[in-house]
């Protein structure tokens, strides 16, 4: 990460909303890519549950 890009992130953090908690990766990698069609910039994680889905606001 450059040094620009370390401040602004600082500066700036990423906050996410979450959309939903899916069981598989493999349906949380289609939400995202659902949400990615939309415009909207998305993630996904492993949690305890299952994979949780997230939109970056």
């Amino acid at each position: 990460m450059s040094r620009i890009t370390h401040a602004l992130s600082r500066l700036f953090p990423a906050v996410t909303a979450p959309v939903s908690i899916l069981p598989s990766e493999a349906e949380a990698r289609a939400l995202s890519a659902l949400l990615v069609a939309q415009g909207r910039r998305a993630v996904f994680h492993r949690t305890p549950s299952g994979f949780a889905v997230e939109v970056l606001a």
